[in-house]
């Protein structure tokens, strides 16, 4: 059914195929970016650097986002490509799915980074998720990025013609009006859509960024935002009404149909929050069938955690079992930057594939001696190299 909905409302988008302010920050960091700003644009990019470094410092991520440009251009200092990666990285928030807000240029920046294996390796799994992150929220280009993504049906491991017409409307719609006249020419985009999808992006943002604002006032903006056709937005939303906030009231059957219309725009953290869901049966009857499907959509869109959900759904026997598809499920993941322990696990079992013990043991330390992750990878490679 879910999928049936989305082929329905995606089918004409992909036949015309062939044609941001800060997250709040203090006033001192506010201070910081500006001097910054101006000594860039004074010419005086080393006082441009150490004043935006403080900004950034202090949590500004346009700040790290700038300082991250100049950086990788060697403008004020010595180019820096790995440096300038990890400060678009510390600007474009991908490891909390419903963070407040990230910078969609920086998310862009550093999609390209990994696209090209600019101060560091190449990693078009990982470019391919900062993309659809920075699509999530209204960035043109990145959508753009990723239709081109989708269409090379390589990196992501699932995808259908009708989640690719969305993106690639959303894509136009994002960008600008000449980006989509074939579009706007064919009445598949209205001025009006256009016009409230632009809106829907900045109110999104204030939800984010107006100081004092309360969780019901939020809330009301959120909703305000999705119903302009802003699926990070629908999800969000429908995040607040599932669980509450500060005695805010739980309306599942609200969170249900805030999801639906989340996954419909091709949001992929709400289509993944969606499955759970429906595979649960949190926020509507169980059906492993329904969680599957979106599940699969969320992984259209490069969300990673959406995959490794479909994968276990697999693996568990939840679903008709394919290994195979659930070892390139879990392999887009590892890619990603999402965790490789499931990968390598099947790596090492030969499931969905013949065995690589090598490799297993490879990713297992590769994730142990990266401090983001868990100790858990360093016990299973130990485990995995004393095992003949």
């Amino acid at each position: 059914m879910l999928r049936s909905v989305i082929q329905a409302l995606a089918a004409l988008a992909l036949s015309a195929l062939v044609v941001s302010p800060s997250q709040a920050a203090s006033p001192q960091a506010e201070a910081r970016f500006k001097a910054g700003q101006q000594a860039l644009y004074g010419a005086d990019p080393v006082t441009a650097r150490r004043e935006l470094g403080q900004a950034c410092d202090a949590g500004h991520f346009r700040a790290c986002t700038l300082l991250g440009d100049i950086t990788a251009n060697g403008r004020g200092g010595p180019a820096d490509p790995k440096r300038a990666r990890e400060l678009y990285a510390k600007a474009c928030v991908v490891n909390i799915a419903w963070s407040a807000l990230s910078e969609p240029e920086a998310c862009v920046s550093l999609a390209k980074m990994h696209m090209k294996g600019e101060g560091g390796s190449r990693q078009p799994a990982r470019a391919a998720y900062l993309y659809s992150r920075a699509c999530d929220i209204g960035d043109g280009e990145a959508c753009h990025a990723l239709t081109n993504i989708m269409l090379d049906s390589v990196i992501i491991p699932v995808n259908s013609d009708a989640t690719l017409g969305l993106i690639a409307t959303r894509a136009c719609i994002a960008k600008d009006a000449d980006y989509c006249d074939a579009l706007f020419d064919s009445g598949l985009i209205t001025e009006e859509e256009y016009h409230d999808f632009k809106n829907a992006v900045q109110i999104f943002k204030s939800a984010h960024s107006l100081p004092g604002l309360g969780y019901s006032e939020k809330k009301a903006m959120l909703t305000d935002a999705c119903e302009m056709g802003l699926g990070r937005a629908c999800a969000r939303a429908s995040w607040e009404w599932q669980h509450g906030f500060q005695n805010m009231p739980v309306d599942k059957a609200r969170a249900l149909n805030l999801y639906l219309s989340a996954c419909v725009l091709a949001d992929g953290a709400g289509c993944a929050e969606l499955g759970d869901g429906l595979r649960r049966g949190d926020i509507a009857p169980k059906s492993f069938a329904e969680a599957a499907d979106a599940y699969a959509l969320a992984c259209e869109v490069a969300y990673p955690p959406g995959c490794q959900a479909l994968a276990g759904m697999h693996r568990r026997g939840e679903i008709t079992a394919d290994l195979a598809l659930a070892r390139n499920l879990e392999r887009f993941a590892c890619d990603s930057g999402w965790g490789c322990m499931a990968y390598a696990d099947m790596l090492a079992k030969g499931q969905g594939g013949a065995p690589d013990r090598t490799r297993a043991r490879q990713i297992l330390q590769a994730e142990c001696d990266d401090k983001d992750f868990s100790s858990n990878a360093c016990a299973a490679a130990a485990r995995l190299a004393a095992t003949p």
